[in-house]
């Protein structure tokens, strides 16, 4: 008989051999959408600052990913409630997937309420989970968090441009410290061994998508087809290839990582962060392929600022069989 669990018990029971439900992966497709408008905007606006704020943006929506990610792989259990909350939550994307094209010019208030609203829907996932009585601490740490960020996010879209930024650095400053903020509750109320690992394989397989649908938006981007689109298409889905033998095959980032006291929490961490230079290094070959089949000639900044991106990419892999 299978185990029902009720409001004595202290954490969700482990579902041993877990995958990816059907709605995490419905809600992984609004994520495609998000990351393809942005990656169209850095390819238009392919130079260091263009970098830079592509970087920033990829970054706080892989967050706020993560934030659902980390939520779901200890606690979903397809109850209607948890649905009805992701719903929303993709709603929220969809705005930031607006919002992100133009996020520094006219659309910049919509990528922020976007962002706030699904900051404050992950403040409403973790309250809903109060039941469960040994991961109390975790649920007040991520609560506190999320609601910071989501009041950080909604005042920045009233706010002039560098004061927005400045919130916008804040708000993933604190995503990106978040790991250590809730360090002490990792080994107590750890991510699914299984599940985990997985779900983050499917976030490479997303940027790698994109970087797969620049190879085809190369070939396309002009009245005909010429030479320099095809060797940037070329050169794109040969990058692309290597990246993913060199995730799926070689490092192998996606295998089981079981959480064993602190020692664990620190490898996953590390683990964790190894994937920051691979979605950048994956970003920018998706946007500088279809940056380099246009008709005017790279400068030596853009050409640097392409292999040093890619350049992440052999980095990030590097760090994960590190963290293995």
């Amino acid at each position: 008989m299978s185990h029902q669990p009720d409001a004595s018990d202290a954490l969700p029971p482990l579902v041993h051999a877990r995958k990816a439900t059907w709605f995490e992966l419905f809600f992984d497709l609004v994520f495609v959408v998000a990351v393809a408008q942005l990656s169209g905007h850095y390819a238009h606006h392919f130079d260091a600052v263009g970098a830079a704020g592509s970087a920033l943006l990829l970054m706080a929506m892989w967050w706020c990913w993560l934030g659902h990610t980390f939520h779901a792989t200890r606690f979903d259990q397809q109850r209607a409630d948890q649905r009805r909350l992701g719903l929303a939550q993709i709603l929220a994307v969809c705005v930031i997937a607006y919002g992100v094209s133009d996020a520094f010019g006219e659309r910049a208030a919509g990528f922020a309420l976007g962002m706030a609203a699904f900051k404050a829907l992950l403040v409403v996932a973790y309250l809903a989970e109060r039941r469960w009585r040994g991961a109390q601490g975790l649920i007040r740490a991520y609560g506190g968090l999320y609601g910071l960020q989501a009041l950080l996010w909604a005042v920045s879209a009233a706010l002039p441009p560098m004061p927005r930024l400045a919130l916008w650095g804040l708000a993933l400053a604190l995503d990106m410290a978040s790991p250590w903020w809730v360090a002490r509750y990792t080994a107590a109320v750890p991510p699914h061994p299984e599940h985990l690992p997985e779900r983050f394989g499917l976030f490479t397989i997303i940027l790698l998508g994109e970087g797969m649908a620049s190879v085809v938006h190369a070939l396309d981007h002009g009245p005909a087809l010429h030479g320099t689109a095809v060797a940037a298409a070329l050169l794109g889905a040969a990058l692309a290839f290597l990246t993913w033998l060199g995730y799926f095959e070689v490092t192998r980032a996606h295998d089981e990582r079981v959480v064993d006291g602190a020692a664990g929490g620190r490898q996953l961490r590390r683990w964790a962060y190894g994937h920051v230079p691979i979605y950048l290094g994956v970003f920018c070959l998706a946007a500088g392929t279809v940056a380099l089949a246009g008709d005017a000639p790279w400068t030596p900044a853009q050409w640097l600022l392409f292999v040093s991106g890619v350049a992440l990419i052999p980095l990030g892999l590097a760090l994960l069989r590190r963290a293995r």
